[in-house]
């Protein structure tokens, strides 16, 4: 990435503002210091919107995903998006953003077409809402980015792994947006003296005792602040210049001076929304979490393999192509011929479809002519075929045998845990109502 944060987040800003002219040929504009033309803008039914930036000088893409906008859609982005994620763990607008940073790759590999010179680099970027789409999609194409106070993607139902250094992620210390959720990538913190001294207002000590009677909720009130843009920009929240925290060293040095302090309030900030998720997801959705606990992370670059993959008819031409090619005459395999005639007089199966277990061979070449045509019925029909025979009904019951395993070790783990949790609450509750005695 030969961008800078700051510029990363004078492009996250500007996707707030639906651009006038994209494409090609609109006009090349100065975003950050840095010449861009906004080629591509969407405005999707879901409630997500996108820009897709390209730099003049140097060709490459970024795709900015628009963070929440409660002012002009407070439903799609607050109720379904971001309400969506603490609740169900999942994020409405995730589909419309992956299929938008497709589009974003295939320009940059219509562009190494067109003109001979290598691909353009395609990066992400975003804030809050859109801070979570960009890691969602880093990890799903396997991209570089920067996000700016994202909600995390480490919790959403897509098994996201924590860390790695693809995405850097800039939060401010007293953002519960960012600290309710684990992150996909770096996390840098920046502070202000008036966050450090709203925590000190909450009761948290910059120590490492967990007695300290701390109040996030009222902490996070005070601090709704921390989650506007402006603190990553060079103005202050009425327009005027001003420094961003990503030019102020002192920032992060504040964070690191205060580190248990801002550490236990954004790990209580992470467990109320924790709490919040259980509670709504209920065993059924426990379960599910549990089974994919068990199958572990998706490694990055999922999207990336099936844009490589061949398609469905690309498969289907090359199977035709290898089993011609296994079938071509040769004196050696075919030691006595026939006449045809003859071997039809013979058949038993002689003006009737071919069946699975009298011509193996026929039956595939039928379903591959099925598949081809488009024929969807005789497709499936012959599938069902293959699935009612000896082998298909023992891997069928295989593999129910292994879900129904998993499933019953996943919900005995969720129990455990919702159980663990509970105790763990009432031996706060009783401890926190002793102090106040």
């Amino acid at each position: 990435m030969s961008l800078s944060s700051q510029e990363y987040a004078a492009l996250a800003y500007d996707a707030y503002q639906k651009p006038d002219k994209v494409g090609p040929t609109s006009p090349i504009v100065d975003i950050g210091g840095i010449p861009c033309r906004r080629l591509d803008y969407v405005d999707k039914p879901s409630g997500y919107q996108g820009v897709i930036y390209e730099r003049a000088d140097t060709g490459e893409m970024v795709v900015v995903h628009r963070g929440s906008e409660f002012d002009r859609q407070p439903i799609l982005d607050g109720a379904l998006a971001d309400g969506g994620m603490v609740a169900t763990r999942h994020n409405a607008q995730v589909a419309d953003a992956i299929e938008y940073t497709q589009r974003a790759l295939n320009y940059a590999k219509e562009k190494h077409v067109s003109t001979g010179q290598p691909t353009p680099d395609v990066t992400v970027a975003g804030h809050s809402l859109g801070g979570n789409l960009a890691q969602v999609t880093a990890h799903h194409f396997n991209l570089k980015g920067q996000t700016f106070d994202a909600y995390g993607a480490v919790s959403l139902d897509r098994r996201i792994p924590e860390g790695g250094g693809d995405v850097v992620n800039h939060v401010m210390a007293g953002d519960a947006v960012s600290a309710a959720s684990r992150h996909y990538g770096r996390v840098e913190i920046y502070a202000t003296p008036n966050e450090i001294a709203t925590l000190k207002r909450s009761d948290y000590a910059n120590d490492n005792s967990v007695l300290d009677a701390r109040d996030p909720l009222s902490a996070a009130v005070r601090l709704g602040e921390s989650h506007r843009m402006h603190n990553f920009l060079p103005v202050d929240g009425t327009g005027k210049p001003d420094t961003s925290v990503l030019e102020d060293p002192s920032t992060q040095q504040l964070a690191r001076q205060y580190a248990p302090t801002i550490e236990k309030y954004r790990g209580d900030v992470e467990a109320l929304r924790s709490g919040l998720t259980l509670y709504s997801r209920g065993i059924p959705g426990l379960a599910r979490d549990g089974v994919d606990h068990l199958r572990g992370p998706l490694e990055p670059g999922a999207g990336r393999r099936e844009m490589d993959a061949p398609s469905w008819q690309q498969q289907v031409q090359q199977f035709q192509q290898d089993r011609e090619r296994s079938h071509a005459p040769q004196g050696w395999q075919v030691p006595l011929k026939q006449d045809a005639q003859d071997v039809r007089v013979a058949s038993p199966t002689h003006g009737r479809p071919p069946t699975l277990q009298n011509d193996p061979g026929a039956f595939l070449d039928r379903m591959l002519v099925a598949a081809q045509s488009g024929d969807r019925d005789q497709f499936r029909q012959m599938t069902q075929v293959l699935a009612n025979e000896p082998p298909g009904r023992a891997l069928r019951s295989e593999a129910v045998e292994i879900v129904n395993q998993q499933e019953q070790h996943a919900a005995q783990q969720a129990m455990q845990s919702q159980r663990q949790q509970a105790e763990s609450q009432q031996q706060e509750t009783m401890r926190v109502g002793a102090r106040s005695l």
